[in-house]
C-alpha cells in the first residue's frame, strides 16, 4: 500500500510540475555586444509594463507565464528593439545583436525572422509592398498583426480604404488582436474621420530609464510636444508646469515628448520630474512616432487623451485645458 501511495504522490508531482512548466514562456539569448549589462522587455498590450533583463556576458534568459498570445520588444540603451512573439509554454532563442537579429523558436517567431531576412535589402516601398503580400499570404499568423500595425497603421496618414481592404481578407482571431479590433472600430465608426487613438509608444525619460505612456494609471494624460530650440513652445511650458499643481496628481499628469537631436541642449531644458511631469526624448526630431501619427508640423502641439489612448482634442492651453480637465474628472467621478 506504501508503494502505490509513494507511486500516486510521485505521479502527481510529475504532473503538477509538468503543467507549471508548460504555461512558462522562456526566453534564452546571446548577444555579439558583450558590453550590454541590460536589455528591457516592453510591453504594450494587453498589459503596460517595462522590465528590466540583466545581461552576463552577453547572456540572458527571461520568462513569465502570458495569459495569452503576447507581443513584447526587446529594447536595448541605443533604442533599437526587437518584437517577440510569446506565448504558454514557448521557448523562443534569440542570438546575434539588435541590427541583425536570429530568432528562433516557437510561435510566428521565425515567420517574423523570415521576413525581416527577405526585405534587407529591399527600399521603404518595396518593403510595404513586401508586407501586404506577406500578410495576405499567412491571413492566420500573428505576425501579419504585427507588421500591419508597423508598416501600414504607425504612419502618417493611413490609407483608411487600404486598411479595411487588408482587414477584410484577415483570419477572424488575428481581427480579433487589439491593436486591429481598434482600426475596425475606428473605421467602422466613421471612415472619414482621423484616427480616434494614439498608437502604441514606450520612449525613455531624462533618466534613461524605458516608460510607456500607459503604465500608469491616470485617466487623462496631457502628450505635450515641443523642442529646447523653440522659445514658443518653452514658453507654453512653463506655463504649463505651474497650471498642473492645480489638477490631481492620480486623475491626470504631463508627458513631454521631446523632438530635440541634441542631448545636451534637451537636457538643459529639461524641468525636475515627477508623477505629474515626465520628461522624454527618442532624438528622432519630427520622425518621432507620435509625431508622424498626428502629422504634426508645427510647434507647440499637444493632445489630451484618456488612460485608453483615446484622443479629446488637442492644442489645448492655459484656463482652457485645467477647466476641461477638471469637467473630465467631475464628469468622470459621477459615472462611478
Amino acid at each position: 500500500m506504501r508503494i502505490l501511495y509513494k507511486a500516486i504522490f510521485l505521479y502527481t508531482l510529475i504532473v503538477l510540475t509538468s503543467c507549471g512548466g508548460s504555461d512558462k514562456f522562456i526566453l534564452n539569448g546571446e548577444l555579439i555586444n558583450k558590453d550590454e549589462k541590460n536589455i528591457y522587455a516592453v510591453f504594450d498590450d494587453p498589459i503596460a509594463k517595462i522590465d528590466t533583463i540583466s545581461l552576463k556576458e552577453g547572456k540572458f534568459e527571461y520568462s513569465f507565464i502570458p495569459d495569452t498570445i503576447t507581443l513584447i520588444r526587446l529594447v536595448n540603451d541605443s533604442g533599437l528593439y526587437v518584437p517577440i512573439f510569446a506565448d504558454k509554454g514557448w521557448k523562443v532563442n534569440f542570438n546575434g545583436s539588435f541590427s541583425m537579429p536570429e530568432i528562433s523558436g516557437n510561435g510566428p517567431n521565425k515567420e517574423l525572422q523570415d521576413f525581416r531576412k527577405s526585405i534587407s535589402n529591399k527600399d521603404s516601398a518595396d518593403i510595404i509592398s513586401a508586407a501586404k503580400d506577406f500578410i495576405l499570404t499567412n491571413r492566420e499568423s500573428y505576425a501579419s498583426a504585427y507588421l500591419f500595425n508597423q508598416y501600414f497603421i504607425q504612419r502618417p496618414n493611413p490609407d483608411m480604404s487600404e486598411l479595411d481592404e487588408i482587414i477584410t481578407q484577415m483570419d477572424g482571431h488575428i481581427k480579433d488582436c487589439r491593436i486591429v479590433d481598434i482600426i475596425q472600430k475606428t473605421l467602422s465608426e466613421n471612415k472619414d474621420k482621423k484616427t480616434e487613438y494614439i498608437n502604441y509608444f514606450s520612449c525613455r525619460n531624462s533618466k534613461g530609464e524605458y516608460v510607456s505612456w500607459s503604465s500608469k494609471n491616470e485617466q487623462y494624460t496631457l502628450i505635450n510636444i515641443w523642442a529646447s530650440w523653440d522659445e514658443q513652445s518653452n514658453t507654453v511650458r512653463d506655463s504649463l508646469y505651474s497650471e498642473i499643481k492645480s489638477l490631481p496628481k492620480e486623475d491626470f499628469r504631463v508627458l513631454n515628448i521631446s523632438i530635440d537631436f541634441d542631448k545636451n541642449e534637451w537636457k538643459r531644458y529639461c524641468k525636475e520630474e515627477n508623477e505629474q511631469w515626465i520628461e522624454t526624448c527618442d532624438f528622432e526630431g519630427w520622425q518621432n512616432t507620435i509625431v508622424k501619427q498626428m502629422n504634426v508640423s508645427r510647434l507647440p502641439y499637444n493632445i489630451l487623451v484618456t488612460k485608453n489612448r483615446k484622443i479629446i482634442t488637442s492644442n489645448i492651453y492655459g484656463k482652457e485645458l485645467t477647466e476641461k480637465v477638471k469637467n473630465l474628472i467631475q464628469e468622470n467621478k459621477k459615472k462611478k
